[in-house]
């Protein structure tokens, strides 16, 4: 409670409201920062987050850094979960069975592997799987030392069957992946 004078020379009980406040305090670092600044929890009743943005993103860059692939599962069911949030987002959708040029990228070692392929959802399948001959038999132990959870499979470009080898080499040299060993960079 609070003590205030009103315009009569009155004195008034009051009490003040948590939220009319002009700075607040961060729970992680200490600092004082406008109230604006802080992200809204649940902005329908007006509370916003005891975290601020800096501290809130440096907290959430060293969870990924302590478990890429409990981050990487865990977006990837986010947005299957919420396609309505994510329209346009490529990983909520099925690969397509085009032809196309693609990379794998391990999220453990930053290796990456950029193949083409006249039907991208077969090749991923056969990837995922780690089936066929394993002509690339550095990417095909890396799948079997980590599992297929730990690398992220992305369409490039799609492009007619006929200019897939020339794409592909366009992207081996624009990219440089470390796994291609057959072709030029």
């Amino acid at each position: 409670m609070i003590f205030l004078i009103d315009s009569r020379r009155n004195i008034v009980e009051t009490k003040i409201n948590k939220f009319n406040m002009d700075s607040k305090t961060c729970s992680r670092c200490g600092k004082d920062h406008p109230i604006e600044r802080y992200h809204y929890a649940n902005k329908a009743k007006g509370i916003r987050k005891s975290v601020c943005p800096e501290c809130s993103y440096l907290y959430a860059k060293e969870n990924i850094e302590k478990d890429p692939i409990a981050y990487h599962s865990y977006m990837k069911r986010y947005y299957k979960e919420n396609p309505e949030k994510y329209p346009g987002n490529h990983k909520s959708k099925k690969i397509p069975p085009v032809a196309g040029v693609y990379i794998i990228e391990c999220l453990l070692t930053d290796d990456k592997y950029v193949g083409c392929s006249s039907n991208l959802r077969n090749r991923r399948y056969k990837h995922a799987r780690n089936v066929g001959r394993a002509v690339q038999k550095e990417l095909s132990k890396l799948i079997k030392q980590y599992g297929w959870e730990a690398f992220t499979f992305d369409v490039l470009e799609e492009c007619d069957k006929n200019k897939i080898f020339e794409r592909e080499t366009h992207w081996i040299q624009e990219i440089k992946p470390n796994l291609n060993r057959n072709k030029k960079q």
